[in-house]
């Protein structure tokens, strides 16, 4: 009797140790299941906003401005620019997401810069191109033919002595006031003698 009751005492005692161990082993595999979470990606959104999704995933938040160290108090003044796990990875439940930022202030000086950089280049580029095209569109410059030498001045001397008191004499032949009244050798200077 004594070997019976120690035989249903051992007995008892494995068959509960048994099942103990598979509903704890089926209560662990389940609870792993739960804990994994899939982190999102929620670069590109307001510290604010991606703070709010992950926290509502059971995750928490680790911000750190990335460009100038500053202390963040205003969370919808920042925005994500990268994450750490990224989205789309695994992570266990409470897990926390390493969040970089930047100031929404830096990113709108950085935007107009670029805006500014671009519009100046588009500028330059259309003045680069107007210069061109006036040079390939504007004529070669007229040379100007000279002018004729003037004819010259109609002069008439009555005689010699009049051409001398105007000190024209001797007169040659094809300057202005030469005349055959006034040669009268007709070797074609006037007023020679």
């Amino acid at each position: 009797m004594k070997k019976t009751l120690i035989l249903v005492v051992l007995t008892g005692l494995m068959l509960t140790g048994c099942s103990g161990k598979q509903a704890t082993a089926t209560a662990s595999a389940e609870a792993v299941a739960e804990v994994t979470i899939t982190v999102p990606n929620v670069t590109s959104l307001t510290l604010d906003k991606a703070t709010e999704q992950l926290e509502d995933l059971g995750l928490k938040v680790e911000a750190v401005d990335t460009v100038d160290g500053k202390t963040i108090v205003s969370k919808k003044n920042w925005q994500v620019t990268s994450q750490d796990p990224t989205g789309g990875a695994q992570v266990a439940k409470d897990s926390t997401v390493h969040l970089g930022v930047k100031s929404l202030e830096k990113i709108a000086a950085e935007k107009a810069a670029a805006e500014k950089a671009a519009a100046d280049k588009v500028a330059a580029q259309k003045a680069a191109d107007a210069a061109a095209q006036q040079a390939a569109v504007k004529p070669a410059p007229v040379v100007q033919a000279p002018a004729p030498a003037p004819a010259p001045a109609a002069v008439y001397y009555a005689n010699c002595t009049a051409a001398r008191a105007a000190g024209a004499a001797p007169i040659y032949a094809g300057t202005p006031g030469y005349g055959t009244h006034l040669d009268r050798d007709r070797d074609g200077i006037g007023c020679d003698k």
